[in-house]
């Protein structure tokens, strides 16, 4: 199994600097890396292979249809991602994971959004939260960082506030807006510390990988604030990682202000972060020994 990274679109040849610290991690943990130039949209023909091998990619998020692009680039030249087109959008996109979490989750709701009626479709369904508090985000990422302009509602009542909250985040996607709307329940959670830059709260959550539907380690979700040395008890979220049909996934948890713990949302493996290097590190080595062990012996 080999390693593709994003190819930096100024200097070609080197890794993109967002990922150069994941990148050398990775190559000193023993793996095989790749890199993908993004600019023509072509694996370079050196890396033609005689047979089919198991890729994954380590890079920015792509929408559905960039992916089937990528996956069929690189199967064309022999090397098969390690999750197909439909497992990723499993994964990356929020209505496809409700179908695993839905009953671990807080309250969803969702629309494609195509015109000004479809935002007015969304608000009037709104209606099942009962005036509680929700967040907005599109159908892959919140944005947080603009916590009360484009993310956090207090009143789900509030029609005119939804509606100006909506048009924001999708007003700051722009081009990376991914297809629609999701609305869902706030859950008070336990309080770490304020974002040193944002000043968004950020809260006590952490983040799970998964490779063939196995845990590879629970990591720390955020870089600030002062995490418990021991982290929680996930035997129940190891269950439900067994039906999530993906082979390489994430799933962030978080505890609120009662103690309990919650999914949050899955997401593809391949396009989660690990705040950490330390937890990069260990990522790494942990992956290297799973994929080393799965190697079958003469």
């Amino acid at each position: 199994m080999k390693l593709l990274f994003c190819e930096n679109l100024l200097k070609p040849n080197t890794v993109d600097e967002a990922f150069l610290d994941e990148y050398n991690i990775a190559k000193d943990s023993g793996f095989e890396v790749l890199l993908y130039d993004f600019n023509d949209k072509n694996l370079k023909t050196k890396y033609k292979n005689n047979e089919i091998e198991e890729l994954i990619y380590r890079g920015w998020m792509l929408n559905p249809f960039e992916y089937i692009e990528l996956y069929n680039e690189l199967y064309s030249k022999n090397y098969k991602l390690i999750n197909n087109p439909t497992e990723y959008q499993n994964c990356h996109y929020l209505p496809d994971s409700l179908k695993y979490i839905e009953n671990y989750t807080p309250k969803t709701i969702y629309k494609k959004i195509n015109n000004e009626n479809d935002i007015n479709v969304l608000i009037d369904m709104a209606k099942t939260f009962n005036g509680n508090a929700v967040i907005i985000k599109d159908y892959v990422k919140s944005e947080k960082h603009y916590w009360d302009t484009a993310c956090f509602v207090a009143n789900s009542n509030d029609k005119n506030k939804l509606y100006k909250t909506i048009k924001n985040l999708i007003e700051l996607k722009d081009n990376c807006f991914n297809e629609g709307i999701v609305i869902r329940e706030y859950l008070e959670l336990n309080k770490l510390i304020k974002h040193s830059k944002s000043s968004m709260p950020l809260s006590e959550e952490y983040r799970l990988f998964f490779y063939k539907n196995k845990l590879l380690n629970i990591f720390d979700y955020w870089e600030e604030g002062e995490y418990n040395k021991m982290k929680p008890n996930i035997n129940f979220f190891e269950n439900i990682a067994k039906t999530v049909e993906s082979n390489f996934f994430t799933m962030d948890i978080a505890k609120d202000v009662n103690g309990k713990f919650s999914i949050i949302e899955l997401g593809d493996g391949q396009v989660s972060g690990i705040a950490k290097n330390e937890g990069k590190n260990i990522f790494y080595k942990i992956l290297k020994e799973r994929q080393t062990s799965a190697i079958p012996h003469e």
